[in-house]
């Protein structure tokens, strides 16, 4: 009888041990888990976003794109910490969802800013050109005399810096660094147009003695 007893006992605590096995399984296998597509879709997104040069052309947008991803990988940290049965990731979706189109944005508004730049470079490349033209010309028939050969000589010192820049201008366009290249086109461009008016004045000056 006693036998019978442990064997039925044997028998009920097999059958309460793969319940409660089947039972932690289950529990386990309900836990949520990390969004990872929507974490490689949001990195990938950010990726875009810095081949399309929006830390230059875009940076409130890629700055904002960052901030975003950042935070929604704090969520998931945050939900990774804790104990599995208590883990939910619904925020954190939610907020890479909204770093990758943050980084979307970011990817559109560098390619449109970018586009424009070049426009903008090329037109004060082209006014650098003719401003350093002009200047050269200019310098030629500048008023020569006593008191005016080192003036002469600082302004062709500065027009030939003007023209190494410009070079370096047109090189950095032909780089695609558009913005770089209309910085220094423009300071070319006002330089000789600075010096164009120096001989100007001194020509006038000149005729009034």
């Amino acid at each position: 009888m006693v036998a019978i007893v442990l064997e039925v006992l044997k028998k009920m605590y097999r059958t309460l041990t793969v319940a409660l096995a089947a039972t932690g399984l289950a529990l386990l296998a309900g836990c949520a888990q990390a969004p990872q597509p929507a974490i490689d879709s949001a990195n990938s997104a950010l990726e875009a976003a810095r081949t399309a040069e929006a830390a230059e052309y875009a940076p409130e947008a890629w700055t904002l794109a960052q901030d975003s991803l950042n935070s929604a990988m704090n969520e998931v940290t945050a939900q990774n910490e804790k104990f599995a049965l208590l883990r939910s990731y619904d925020q954190a979706s939610q907020l890479l969802d909204k770093a990758t189109q943050a980084a979307n944005a970011a990817a559109t508004e560098a390619v449109s800013a970018k586009e424009a730049a070049k426009g903008r470079a090329e037109a004060v490349l082209t006014e650098a050109q003719a401003a350093l033209d002009a200047a050269k010309t200019a310098l030629t028939t500048a008023p020569k005399g006593k008191g005016t050969e080192a003036d002469l000589m600082a302004m062709q010192g500065e027009l030939d810096a003007a023209t190494a820049t410009l070079a370096t201008a047109q090189q950095s366009f032909a780089d695609g660094k558009y913005l770089q290249a209309e910085s220094s086109a423009q300071s070319v461009r006002d330089q000789a147009n600075a010096i164009a008016t120096d001989i100007a004045q001194a020509k006038t000056k000149k005729r009034s003695t």
